[in-house]
């Protein structure tokens, strides 16, 4: 007698995206900006440049991260991933809404500074 093993899919179609939307999030979301933050830091006594390049590279992060954000919504959307969709659409609201207050606090903390 032969035995005959059926193929057990674990779900590999909805752990896959999820895996990789994951980590596109965490790069463009955290990692990026935070790099953007150190490289472009003044390490010494910040002058009006300096200002202007920290406001700069904050308003450049908050802006990856709403783009990498509506990125994965879009591509989620397109791969009619239902349960990742739902999930990414408010995530990216967070993302926007709490990048929109970030940008604010930037422009203020600029004003602030330099004038």
């Amino acid at each position: 007698m032969s035995t005959v093993q059926a193929d057990s899919g674990h779900g590999l179609g909805v752990v896959t995206p999820w895996r990789h939307y994951t980590w596109i999030a965490v790069g463009g979301v955290i990692v990026v900006p935070v790099l953007l933050a150190f490289a472009f830091n003044s390490y010494t006594a910040p002058d009006d440049a300096a200002f202007i390049r920290m406001a700069f590279a904050q308003v450049a992060g908050n802006t990856i991260a709403i783009a990498t954000m509506l990125t994965l919504v879009i591509l989620s959307v397109a791969s009619r991933t239902k349960a990742a969709t739902s999930t990414l659409v408010l995530s990216a609201a967070i993302v926007i809404l709490v990048s929109a207050g970030s940008l604010s606090n930037a422009a203020d903390t600029l004003l602030q500074r330099i004038g």
